[in-house]
Parts: structure tokens; C-alpha cells; sequence
């Protein structure tokens, strides 16, 4: 009896170390399938309503004056619209807005009180370079520093009170003056005046 008990032993012991080994295989495919079929987010996600996130931020009160096109270019549709309230001691609102245009090339829009430079780091490349002033007539201003990094990405940027405004993405000149000219920080209708109307587009000098 105590012959049989001992061979058995050995053959229950094995059987567990195999069961163990498959399910460590299972778990190992498992892994691997969900991380090549599962597709990283991109730029090109579905529409979202902007202009009903930035009547929201409005209607609200919020303490930082969100910037937004009046209008966006047929063709072109807004992916992401998010407003963040200060998260602790020392911090300020985040207002962040992503656009794909007609030509599939992706601007975004941040306003926020960081430093200029981390907006860039963050946003365009942290080795991007300082192309200097460049002029645009918009209702938020006229002068834009502007920035550029390897891999063809462009920004422009400006202070706005204690916040600065950064505009950055793939699009081209073209893409990025139609959408500049757009910008306001006026109150949309229904919140308590009339948005201005966009002014004419004038090229980036």
C-alpha cells in the first residue's frame, strides 16, 4: 500500500507542474495577442461636439477662458475637447482641444499656466527649436513665436494673461493660418453674448 502511495506522489506532483506551465503559456498568448490586435489611439478618432464642451466650460464659471474656432472647415472635424480644473495647490486649469483636418494632418490647441518650454517639450519635442516671431492678425493677438522639431511638427505660441496658448501639430501653413484666424476666447450664444464672428485669413509672415 505504502509502495503504490509512493508512486503515485510523484506522478500527482508532475501533473501539477505541467498544469502550472500551461496556464503560464495561456496567459502568455493571451498577452500577446491583446497587444498586437489592440490598435494605439490615434489622431483621427471619432467627432466630438467642441463648440457644447466650450459652452459647458462657460456656463460654468470656470476660471480659465478656453480658446476655440468659431467654425472648423468643411472636411475637417474636432476628436478631443477637454477642460481639467486645478488639481491641487499651486495649479491651474488645463484647456486642451485636438482637430484633424481634410488632408488628415492633426493641430491641437493647449492653454494652460505652464512654462512655454515644457508646453513644447510635452506637445511638439523636447529637442524642438526656437524659429523666432512670426505675424498673424487674429482676435487673440498678432505676434506668435513659433517652434519646429525633425519630424516636421510645427508650433506657435502666445501668452494670454497667466496662460499660454500653444497651437502645435502636422498640419501645414495653410491648415494652421485657417485655423489661427479662427480662434476667440468670446462667450458662445445661450451663455451671454454672441460669439464674434472669424476674422478674414491672412497669410503667416
Amino acid at each position: 500500500m505504502s509502495e503504490q502511495g509512493a508512486r503515485r506522489y510523484p506522478r500527482t506532483f508532475h501533473g501539477l507542474i505541467v498544469s502550472m506551465v500551461v496556464l503560464v503559456i495561456v496567459v502568455v498568448v493571451y498577452w500577446a495577442l491583446n497587444n498586437v490586435t489592440h490598435d494605439t489611439p490615434n489622431e483621427g478618432g471619432s467627432a466630438v461636439d467642441y463648440r457644447s464642451a466650450v459652452h459647458d466650460v462657460q456656463a460654468a464659471g470656470a476660471p480659465l477662458k478656453v480658446v476655440y474656432p468659431t467654425s472648423l472647415p468643411q472636411g475637417w472635424k474636432a476628436t478631443s475637447a477637454d477642460y481639467a480644473p486645478p488639481s491641487g495647490p499651486g495649479t491651474g486649469p488645463t484647456w486642451g482641444l485636438g482637430v484633424v483636418t481634410d488632408h488628415d494632418s492633426f493641430v491641437g490647441l493647449r492653454l494652460e499656466a505652464t512654462p512655454l518650454t515644457a508646453l513644447v517639450a510635452t506637445y511638439i519635442d523636447k529637442n524642438a527649436s526656437s524659429d523666432g516671431q512670426k505675424t498673424l492678425h487674429t482676435a487673440l493677438g498678432d505676434a506668435w513665436s513659433t517652434f519646429s522639431d525633425a519630424g516636421g511638427d510645427t508650433g506657435y505660441a502666445m501668452q494670454l494673461g497667466d496662460d499660454v496658448l500653444l497651437v502645435y501639430g502636422s498640419a501645414d501653413k495653410a491648415d494652421f493660418t485657417t485655423f489661427m484666424q479662427s480662434l476667440t476666447q468670446a462667450e458662445l450664444p445661450g451663455v451671454s453674448s454672441p460669439a464674434s464672428p472669424a476674422g478674414s485669413v491672412s497669410p503667416l509672415g
